[in-house]
C-alpha cells in the first residue's frame, strides 16, 4: 500500500470548536493562533526557568566577583562562609529579576517587544533614591 503525502497545514488561524458547550452563543469556533516558533521555545524556557529553585548566576565567577569587592573595600577578611555567600547570592538573582520584570512592563507600556536601555534608567528613576542600585 503506497503512502500518501499529507498536505501542509495552514499556517494561518485555525478554528476550533468547543465541544464541551451546547448554546448558540459559546457555539461560535474559538480561534486559536499560531505562535512563532522563537516565541514558542522561549516562552517554554520561560516556564521552566520559573519552575526551577536552582541559582542562574554561575557560582565562581560570582565567588571571584565578590572576593575581589571584599577586598577592595576591607583588606583583612579574608574568608567568607559558604552559607553567606549563597544567601548573597540568592539575594542578588531575586533583585535583578525583579528589577528586569519591572523594566519589561515600562517596554509592554510602551508597546514595544524589545527592552532598552531608556526602560531600565526609568526604571531606576521610577525606584526612587531608597532603591540599593541608586546609592
Amino acid at each position: 500500500m503506497v503512502r500518501r503525502r499529507s498536505w501542509p497545514r495552514s499556517n494561518i488561524m485555525r478554528l476550533r470548536v468547543d465541544s464541551s458547550t451546547t448554546s448558540e452563543e459559546s457555539a461560535r469556533p474559538r480561534v486559536r493562533r499560531n505562535i512563532p516558533r522563537r516565541r514558542r521555545l522561549a516562552l517554554r524556557n520561560i516556564i521552566y526557568l520559573q519552575n526551577t529553585t536552582h541559582l542562574l548566576i554561575p557560582r565562581a565567577p560570582f565567588v571571584r566577583l565578590v572576593r575581589q569587592i571584599f577586598i577592595e573595600l576591607y583588606s583583612t577578611i579574608y574568608r567568607i562562609q559558604l552559607v553567606a555567600l549563597e544567601a548573597l547570592q540568592e539575594a542578588l538573582e531575586m533583585y535583578m529579576i525583579q528589577f528586569f520584570e519591572d523594566s519589561l512592563l515600562l517596554t509592554n507600556h510602551a508597546k514595544r517587544v524589545t527592552l532598552q536601555k531608556d526602560d531600565m534608567l526609568l526604571n531606576r528613576r521610577l525606584r526612587g533614591r531608597t532603591d540599593i542600585i541608586n546609592k
